[in-house]
Order: C-alpha cells, then structure tokens, then sequence
C-alpha cells in the first residue's frame, strides 16, 4: 500500500458536499441587517476551516429567512 497524499481544498470539498446533496447556500436578503450577520458569521467559520459552523451558519440563515422573508 502506498502512501496517500491529500491535496484538496477545503472550500472545494464544502462546495461539492453542498452540490452532492443538491443544495446551495443560502444568499443574504438585500438591506437584511441579520442575513448579513449571518452571512459574515458562516464566511468566518469558514475561513477557520470550521465547517460545522458553516453548515450552522446556512441552518440558521435559512431558518432566518424562512422566519421573516417569506
């Protein structure tokens, strides 16, 4: 057996994760104080390699938006 070497980028792999289950993530509503928040919150999990804050982070921008933008 050899050796294996992984080379994938993170944000790739969370892309195609994302892709695979036939979702995308959710965008911030214009002029929404609170999707924005949300937004930036995921994009800093994300770039913590924290990619269970980023799936938490589009849960709640979903849940958000289904809340008060319906």
């Amino acid at each position: 057996m050899g050796s294996e070497e992984r080379t994938s980028d993170p944000e790739s792999t969370a892309s195609a994760i994302s892709l695979m289950n036939g979702t995308s993530e959710p965008s911030p509503k214009p002029g929404c104080r609170t999707c924005l928040s949300l937004s930036v919150a995921r994009e800093n999990a994300r770039s913590a390699g924290n990619y269970s804050g980023v799936s938490d982070g589009n849960v709640r921008l979903r849940r958000h938006q289904a809340e008060v933008h319906a």
